[in-house]
């Protein structure tokens, strides 16, 4: 288990009470459902509910599709949970390479522009000291090897 994964017992408890409640509030719902009566299931639930007991007995008859129901919420929650989080890390690992790129490419241009800047002081040295240039010296401190 991870460190910031949720207490698995924790999450069952809350599962577990969550499931009992929403099964208890469909078999109230049911239990004061007026249009319930046409329809087949629904009908019968209905019926179940106004016995003596039937809250409890329609509740956990619920139990087992409402777990299911909710356990596919939660999991459909959390896997969109998690594509949006999955989406927005590639978003700033992408960021985080433009900015790298940028850097570089303006890292390159400082040193290009740098050279270019100490191969005319050379240059403008040796004119003022007066020494004549080779034409292969002279190819390399215009920077045309590049």
């Amino acid at each position: 288990m991870t460190e910031d994964a949720p207490n698995p017992s924790l999450w069952r408890f809350f599962d577990g009470a969550a499931s009992i409640s929403a099964s208890m509030l469909l078999s109230v719902g049911l239990n004061i459902c007026v249009f319930c009566d046409s329809l087949p299931i629904l009908g019968y639930l209905e019926e179940l509910t106004n016995r003596e007991d039937g809250i409890i007995i329609t509740a956990t008859l619920l139990l087992f599709p409402t777990t299911a129901t909710l356990y596919g919420v939660f999991r459909m929650f959390f896997a969109a949970k998690e594509a949006a989080e999955r989406k927005a890390r590639e978003r700033r690992r992408q960021e985080r390479e433009r900015e790298r790129q940028t850097h570089e490419r303006g890292r390159r241009e400082g040193i290009k522009a740098g050279r270019r800047t100490e191969r005319e002081r050379i240059s403008a040295a040796l004119e003022q000291q007066g020494v004549q240039l080779t034409p292969e010296l002279a190819r390399i401190l215009s920077g045309d090897d590049e």
